[in-house]
């Protein structure tokens, strides 16, 4: 290269629809599924397809009934709170800092345990579509009927197979 040019790099190609996002603490979409609050912090349409992303705030003793996603991966990291899991018929109690992966086909559930208290966690589902699901009972109230909130989940192909797990 000669010494009177000059390389001038050139923009990154733009290969996203993903634009920055900045959320304060009582902000994002606030949705009251099964007893719990889940805070979608980036839902699929945010991520342009890729992840969803949410902030589970769980009263103790509670948790979803033993389930198996056919459509995504799901990953858990624990903020506040203990949680009893079971994967694929592992069990494994998770305190703050724990983390948790529940591939694909995997059978499993959590519930904050009973004697802890409330417990908080990030929970990353790629790819994303859970949201659908949770919107559908948030928008159909505490009293939606268990066969309707079941037909909901499995419209995104996610199966329920047990009651919730039990904790000390």
């Amino acid at each position: 290269m000669k010494e009177d040019q000059h390389m001038t790099p050139s923009a990154p190609a733009k290969t996203t629809a993903v634009q920055p996002r900045f959320l304060a603490p009582t902000e994002g979409e606030f949705l009251n599924v099964v007893g719990e609050t889940n805070r979608i912090l980036a839902d699929g349409a945010s991520s342009a397809g890729r992840v969803l992303i949410f902030e589970v705030n769980s009263p103790s003793g509670n948790g979803p009934p033993l389930h198996r996603h056919s459509h995504d991966d799901e990953y858990f990291y624990i903020i506040s709170g203990r949680y009893k899991f079971v994967c694929d018929g592992r069990e494994f109690i998770a305190d703050p800092g724990a983390f948790v992966c529940a591939p694909k086909g995997s059978v499993h559930a959590f519930a904050c345990c009973a004697r802890s208290p409330p417990g908080r966690m990030l929970v990353i589902c790629t790819p994303p579509g859970l949201e659908g699901p949770f919107r559908a009972c948030h928008n159909a109230g505490p009293n939606m009927p268990m066969d309707a909130i079941v037909g909901a989940f499995r419209k995104f192909d996610l199966e329920f197979l047990g009651p919730p797990i039990k904790t000390v």
